[in-house]
């Protein structure tokens, strides 16, 4: 790999013979000065460790550095201010290029892949083909807790967003580009536009958030990684260790598997319903080896005052939290700590720890049908009393009460749009204030799982994170289906395509949650086969295991989909399909003895399904059939192609070869 000047320009250029190449870019600037929105895109000259802007807007500078190996580059970007005035800044592209067809992966863009990252755990994340058009929540309401509402989809055929991270390739020739940020002090984003075969914009910015850069000061940009290569199966994982290095991950050394009220219960969960499944859950902890019990939404008093327990706990929050352990379980809870709802005591005493709004009122962050009436609004996270608060709460929690296990959610209020305590906080530094907070409290030893989370600002403080939606007692419904342009938010459908778009991020940023599993033949619709399937999309990426069920009125034949989940975990997954298909439907999962191959249908209609066993370098190609796990049935193999014949909607197949 190599950058290089060229003309005022920043080449790109991949190893020799790769149809692939990123030319004509250069660094763009916006921001405001003395009431005017202004926007620079300076000319780059050779410098001794890089390249320099060669000339100054308004008293700007930038300046570029990087380092190269054979197959990335990263690309760092500094802005100083050497003027006399405050300048507010809006948005920095270290990397934009400057004219149609200056990114070129192939001979046509018509044959492009783009995956979209979703912005935070609960916006759809997967891949488009190139002129498609990527949608956001139709309501406005739902966009607030599912979206970056600072930086919508384009909604335009061809005109895409990814969030941290993209990826791009092409399917027929497999020229690919994957680009990404190391850090996440501010948000950043890929984007991309194709027009018919032509990619007419790429670039990768960060939003500044209106942050003011004074006389004398500079601005460091997160680190951009680049690379051009011909596998994107190959280039993503690097990226994504490299990130994970770079933000210092938290990997612990196992999957913990749990039990999770909130599925079979919601917010009637109560201080009995917890004692009986603690006492189901020693009796079959051969058969199911639960490490926490974790009791969601629902015990609180007031959305905010989490230190009140309601009427349903009389005995108070660490006396449960006592009785889960001494039944040899960690106690785990959850809490949104980043909004109060009106009428909270949070709120009504201390208003002016919250976000503002541009007019002055609070920062609206959601309205819940569960919760009844009454808006939630968002904690400010750069307040300092807010914060002194937060680690006195989690002090309580995790060490007076007891707690080891805290799922923490709806952590997307603490990046809202608005204005706070520290005007020239970014909306990801706000965010990671409050999860410091937290971590400090609860102290290194705690187990933090993030949900509703924007994804980079949580890696290096959380333990796990919600990579995916809110799974259902249902596939998918209306809602799902037309207001959530039937990928984003709660819907089963969209949790597993969510588990499958970012199984690269497990164990590399945290451990994927890729959210409960529900195994019940009663208080749901999922059918056999969406219960399968469900199964077999969290076991199969090795995502956490954590079952939302009433244990005791699981019969034999539900249970058994419980050792079929502990069975087939443990492997490290790709989504091999991840540009070709829209929507991830091919998972190879290899592990030191096995290679699993699952293949899903997530669609509402009946496919026929066949995979290249030799193409995946799958053992066993040779073989004239293999047995399909779940069913017994046979799928025959000819000439390395395993033909799976037709499956049916919202189904999988899974076939398993040893190694050894």
């Amino acid at each position: 790999m190599r950058l290089i000047v060229r003309d005022g320009r920043l080449d790109l250029e991949g190893e020799t013979g790769l149809e692939a190449q990123l030319h004509g870019n250069r660094p763009e600037v916006v921001y405001w000065l003395g009431g005017q929105r202004r926007s620079w895109r300076p000319s780059l000259r050779t410098a001794a460790d890089g390249a320099q802007s060669t000339e100054s807007q308004d008293g700007l500078v930038v300046k570029l550095c990087w380092e190269t190996n054979a197959s990335s580059a990263v690309l760092r970007c500094t802005l100083r201010n050497q003027g006399t005035e405050a300048l507010r800044l809006t948005r920095l592209s270290p990397l934009q290029t400057r004219t149609a067809g200056d990114l070129r992966l192939g001979a046509t863009a018509r044959q492009w892949g783009v995956l979209r990252n979703g912005y935070q755990s609960w916006t759809g994340t997967r891949s488009f083909r190139a002129l498609e058009v990527d949608r956001d929540p139709w309501s406005s309401l739902l966009k607030v807790g599912l979206i970056d509402i600072r930086n919508p989809s384009p909604e335009q055929a061809g005109s895409f967003r990814s969030d941290m991270y993209g990826a791009i390739g092409n399917v027929v020739t497999g020229e690919s580009l994957v680009a990404g940020f190391l850090s996440c002090a501010a948000f950043g984003g890929i984007e991309v536009s194709i027009n018919e075969d032509t990619c007419t914009h790429f670039a990768a910015a960060v939003d500044c958030d209106e942050i003011s850069l004074e006389p004398g000061a500079e601005l460091i940009a997160p680190p951009l990684w680049l690379s051009l290569g011909r596998d994107v199966h190959a280039l993503l994982p690097q990226y994504v260790e490299a990130s994970g290095r770079a933000m210092h991950a938290r990997i612990p050394p196992r999957n913990p598997v749990g039990w999770c009220s909130w599925y079979y219960y919601f917010t009637a969960i109560s201080e009995a319903a917890v004692l009986e499944n603690l006492q189901g859950l020693t009796t079959m902890h051969h058969r199911f080896p639960c490490d926490y019990v974790q009791i969601d939404d629902g015990y609180q008093a007031q959305i905010g005052d989490w230190l009140m327990p309601n009427a349903k706990f009389p005995k108070g929050m660490k006396w449960i939290a006592e009785q889960i352990r001494s039944a040899g379980f960690d106690a785990g809870i959850w809490t949104a700590p980043f909004i109060a709802r009106s009428g909270s005591q949070l709120l009504t005493d201390h208003p002016d720890w919250f976000v503002r709004n541009d007019r002055g009122g609070l920062r609206f962050a959601l309205w819940n049908p569960l919760w009844g009436f009454g808006n939630c609004y968002a904690l400010d996270t750069t307040h300092p009393d807010a914060l002194a608060w937060l680690r006195e709460t989690f002090q309580t929690i995790a060490h007076d009460w007891g707690y080891r296990v805290l799922k923490l959610d709806f952590l997307y209020a603490a990046a809202l749009p608005g204005l706070r305590h520290d005007r020239n906080a970014t909306r990801a530094q706000a965010l990671r204030r409050g999860l410091d907070a937290i971590r400090e409290a609860a102290g290194q030893e705690a187990f933090l799982l993030g949900c509703g989370c924007p994804l980079g600002p949580a890696v290096g403080v959380v333990d796990a994170m919600r990579i995916g939606p809110d799974v259902a007692p249902f596939w998918s419904n209306f809602m799902s289906r037309t207001v959530q342009r039937d990928q984003h938010g709660l819907a089963t459908k969209h949790a597993i395509m969510n588990t499958l778009s970012r199984a690269v991020l497990h164990r590399r940023w945290w451990l994927n949650d890729p959210d409960c599993l529900m195994v019940r033949d009663q208080r749901t619709s999922l059918t056999l086969d969406e219960v399968r399937t469900l199964t077999t999309a969290i076991a199969v990426t090795d995502g956490m295991i954590v079952l939302s069920d009433r244990v005791v009125q699981l019969p034999e034949s539900r249970l058994q989909f419980i050792d079929r989940a502990l069975e087939l975990a443990g492997g490290s997954a790709s989504a091999v399909d991840l540009l070709a298909n829209g929507l991830p439907e091919v998972v190879v999962s290899r592990k030191v003895d096995e290679v699993v191959v699952a293949v899903f249908n997530l669609r509402d209609r009946p496919q026929r399904k066949s995979v290249d066993l030799r193409a995946l370098a799958i053992p066993g190609a040779e073989v004239p059939y293999a047995s399909e796990w779940w069913t017994g049935g046979s799928v025959p193999i000819a000439d390395g192609i395993a033909n799976f014949g037709e499956i049916p909607p919202h189904a999988c197949r899974v076939l398993r070869f040893a190694t050894r």
